[in-house]
């Protein structure tokens, strides 16, 4: 009891136990000393609370005592009153609630930890509600998933896994889950909150309540992403090895050496020639494929082996039940336990026996080579290691002019002294530089042998070293012959073929390279240069009066004329009939203009006179600056094309100088546009493909024949025909891939196997120069002839006569392979080119299409019709056919007939048509 001030005036003993001092001792002192200061100023509020007669339930305090721990107690106050109602004592009745306090405060402490253990454990876990929704989860959890715990705490459990696990969870894991209260090592896919997928395995237990239903689950994830990974990887590994040992026929083989049990790979069965029910998995089964006469060889070295320690590598032979022998490769390696026991053998097999041949052929072939030298046509030096001549054959003494009594022991270079044919300076000698591993020996040098006598001999030499078993040089041997006559035909050929045998100039092909030449000049440099294009005004009148033997003569006159107006480091070319070109190296537009205009005067001046006839011949010249604007030749040379018609349309004999004038860049940014709709086309698949026939003009019998001609759809479903965007294809490199097209799509329609195409003798597909020149497309139509099965037969490219000589190896080359295959070629615009005939021969084709400006005139124009006549002479000479083109009407259909032109192909013979629709297909091919 105490006075409303908090004075004690009444404490019974248990109060006076409870705070650790006498009764008596605590009368008149504060109730509030007795309690920690934290607890004193609300105990006093509930006092006074009390007082003013106030509500105040049991409330919780502590009460300190000396010597004792702090004890807790739970107090009921109650107001004593006198009888005006004013509380004159505060009568309280506390009960010790200090164990059940401690056992409280013991408990929240054994939760806490729990807590911050379950959250900080490095494993990851987490625990759900019977709704799914996650209670907590460990840090671990959190750092794998790249969350804070605050944006996960609540949400459902299955946000967090792929659709796929969610799916997997939901109908098979979490019936059996509800049903037996745990699961264990259940594979799921967790998606990491920047969108990465994690392998987890997860086990989880169930509490439930008194009644059994579910109030919570605990759940351990392990994460084996990375083990996954890394099995992925070893499984990868080990199909590696499987498919390595297949593909190069290794077998694997393991010997327990302590229960003697055989194990084999696949490919063992196969080396060896057993089937497996002849394999019992002993020792004895593959000793009794042994060679009787090495059995004893293969039992030796395995014992040498397992005693030594050493890896294992012999050749033995074996017998197929066939009888045949095959010699095999063993190798092996031993294992030991701890204690030095031998556990097991692992080895691999191979058969040699093809490596074994080809080594007796060699000795035999070694054996044969070292006779033939003796009497080889060509000339043999051999040295020592110094380079000190060894042995000469008669050879080598006829173009040497050394015996060879008195060479040996000489240096090499006295004896064998080459020079640079083009320059005269002395040459690396062979020997010294086949010891020379940096020295890359170049093919196209061309060296000449100086001889004792001074004869100068052309030759091609190869030298190689002489080397023992252990590697080291002994010697070398020196083998060269004379191409003295080669080269000259070499070089003629090479003069043939880069110029025009009329006038000794450069030709169009020649032109066309150095021009390219000078435009990579001018891009990369800067440089300026200028080009000219001739023509000549009154040639033709010359040529039909006089005939071609005259004009001939003044195609001479003219070159002579010209050459005395450019320098000598100028090209001038003959690229047509009467057409010249020129390319003014380092010349400006003012200094070429001067040129061409003296080129004018002089050609004004100028008189051919025959037989007491006087002409006079005019010129025409386009006049184009070569700078950075071109990137092309062909742009150049349509640019000085339009440039001399505009010097002939402004009244012959003058110079025109081309200017980028609106209209020609309008043209340009036309093709610009053509490249990027072409490029959509063919992603879109808006080619067509139409056909043309090509009948016989003497009835044969033979099936259909058409040539393959492509149409390109527009959006508005009008055909375009190719004139339109083909021009544009070559310019921006994309011939290549609309061939890819035509092609793909022939081949697929030849194997669909229509009964329609059994009547089909000839599919002709034009293919492009930038097409035969491409390795890419070449391997690209070898896959697809690997990959349909057509009748080859059937097909036959057709290639224009100027990409043919303008890559004349890469078309020959083309040519070859696809006639190796059954495929027939056509050589396309026959007679555009400038070139001779003489190209004929290396290009192995099947037909001439002769070029539609021959045709279309034959019938009222001489020259066309002797042109034609000597094509057909030409190719009935070489055994081809030859193809009419641009035949219109019945007239020049009969004159071909009377000239022996075997095919016409025209719009009097057939207009184009859809290819499905000419072949009889109920849909176009």
């Amino acid at each position: 009891m105490a006075t409303p001030q908090g004075r004690l005036t009444f404490v019974n003993p248990a109060f006076a136990a409870h705070v650790g001092r006498p009764a008596e001792a605590l009368i008149g002192t504060s109730l509030y000393e007795h309690l920690p200061a934290t607890d004193r100023e609300a105990v006093a509020s509930q006092v006074a609370a009390v007082c003013a007669h106030r509500l105040v339930l049991g409330s919780e305090v502590r009460h300190l005592a000396d010597d004792v721990p702090v004890r807790w107690t739970s107090w009921t106050h109650h107001p004593l009153c006198d009888a005006h109602g004013r509380v004159w004592a505060v009568q309280s009745v506390g009960r010790d609630i200090t164990e059940r306090k401690l056992t409280e405060r013991s408990l929240k402490d054994s939760q806490t930890r729990l807590r911050s253990l379950y959250e900080s454990t490095p494993a990851m876990l987490h625990s759900i509600d019977a709704q799914g929704r996650l209670l907590t989860v460990s840090d671990t959890w959190l750092a794998k998933m790249g969350y804070t715990r605050s944006e996960v705490i609540g949400r459902n459990s299955a946000e967090f896994l792929t659709p796929a696990s969610h799916e997997y969870a939901r109908n098979v894991v979490l019936p059996r889950y509800l049903r037996e209260g745990r699961c264990d090592l259940i594979e799921y896919q967790m998606v990491r909150k920047d969108g990465t997928l994690i392998d987890v395995l997860l086990s989880a237990t169930m509490e439930r309540d008194e009644q059994g239903q579910a109030l919570r689950s605990l759940a351990i994830l392990e994460d084996v992403t990375e083990k996954h990974a890394v099995e992925a990887a070893l499984r990868a590994n080990q199909e590696r090895l499987a498919l390595a040992t297949q593909a190069n026929g290794i077998g694997i083989w393991e010997l327990d050496l302590v229960t003697q049990r055989l194990t084999w790979s696949e490919i063992m069965f196969q080396i060896f020639g057993l089937s497996r029910d002849q394999f019992q998995g002993r020792a004895e089964d593959w000793q009794r494929c042994v060679h009787p006469d090495d059995l004893a060889l293969c039992v030796q070295e395995m014992a040498r082996a397992i005693a030594t320690g050493q890896p294992m590598n012999f050749d033995f032979r074996i017998v197929h039940g066939n009888g045949r022998i095959h010699d095999v490769n063993a190798s092996a390696t031993v294992f030991y336990d701890k204690d030095g026991r031998p556990l097991r053998m692992l080895g691999t097999n191979y058969d040699v026996t093809e490596r074994k041949r080809m080594a007796r052929e060699l000795a035999e072939k070694h054996e044969l080579l070292r006779v033939t030298l003796h009497s080889i046509g060509d000339a043999v030096i051999t040295t020592d290691a110094d380079g000190r001549v060894q042995w000469l054959n008669p050879v080598a003494e006829r173009m040497t002019g050394w015996r060879n009594v008195e060479a040996c022991g000489q240096p090499l270079s006295e004896v064998f002294h080459i020079v640079d044919e083009a320059t005269g300076q002395p040459e690396m000698c062979p020997v010294s530089r086949s010891l020379c591993d940096d020295l890359i020996d170049d093919p196209a040098r061309l060296t000449q042998l100086i001889s004792r006598d001074g004869t100068l001999y052309g030759i091609e030499d190869s030298a190689a070293p002489i080397r023992d078993a252990q590697g080291q040089v002994l010697g070398v041997v020196l083998v060269f012959h004379d191409v003295t006559e080669q080269r000259r035909m070499g070089h003629e050929m090479s003069f043939r073929a880069t110029h025009d045998e009329l006038t000794g100039l450069a030709n169009r092909s020649e032109f066309e390279s150095r021009l390219q030449r000078a435009l990579n000049d001018s891009l990369q440099r800067d440089s300026a240069h200028a080009l000219m294009y001739i023509d000549l005004d009154q040639f033709k009148l010359v040529n039909d009066a006089c005939g071609h033997a005259v004009g001939d003569q003044l195609l001479r006159q003219v070159t002579e004329l010209l050459n005395g107006c450019v320098r000598s480091r100028d090209t001038l070319a003959r690229l047509g009939g009467d057409e010249f070109g020129v390319i003014l190296e380092h010349c400006d537009v003012e200094q070429a203009e001067r040129v061409a205009q003296k080129i004018c005067d002089q050609m004004e001046e100028f008189r051919f006179v025959h037989d007491g006839r006087r002409f006079r011949i005019g010129t025409s010249i386009g006049l184009v600056p070569l700078d950075k604007r071109w990137s092309h030749g062909d742009a150049v040379m349509q640019a000085a094309d339009t440039s001399c018609y505009a010097a002939k349309e402004a009244g012959r004999n003058r110079v025109h100088v081309w200017f980028d004038t609106d209209q020609s860049m309008h043209t340009r940014k036309g093709e610009m546009q053509w490249a990027t709709r072409l490029e959509q086309a063919l992603d879109e698949d808006r080619f067509l493909l139409y056909g043309q026939r090509i009948v016989p003009i003497r009835p044969s019998g033979e099936g259909l024949r058409c040539e393959v001609l492509i149409r390109l759809q527009d959006h508005d479903g009008s055909i375009i025909p190719p004139g339109a965007f083909l021009p544009a294809a070559e310019r921006f490199q994309l011939a290549s891939r609309i061939d890819r097209w035509v092609v793909r799509q022939v081949f697929t329609l030849l194997a669909s196997g229509h009964p329609e195409l059994d009547a089909v003798h000839t599919l002709a597909v034009n293919l492009s120069g930038q097409s035969i020149s491409d390795p890419a497309f070449q391997r690209y139509l070898l896959e697809l002839i690997d990959s349909q099965p057509v009748d080859l037969s059937k097909l036959c490219f057709e290639i224009t006569e100027t990409a043919a000589i303008t890559k004349l190896a890469e078309a020959g080359s083309f040519i070859q392979g696809m006639r190796r295959l059954g495929i027939r070629l056509a050589l396309d615009d026959f007679g555009s080119g400038s070139s001779s005939f003489g190209y004929l021969k290396a290009l192995q084709v099947d037909y001439l299409k002769i070029d539609g400006q021959f045709i279309k005139d034959v019938v009222h124009d001489p020259l066309d019709r002797a042109a034609v006549r000597c094509f057909c002479d030409v190719a009935r000479v070489m055994g081809l056919k030859t193809v009419g083109e641009f035949v219109e009407d019945e007239s020049i259909l009969q004159e071909l007939l009377e000239l022996g032109v075997d095919y016409a192909q025209g719009y009097l013979i057939h207009r184009p048509e859809p290819l499905g629709r000419l072949l009889g297909l109920t849909e176009q091919g």
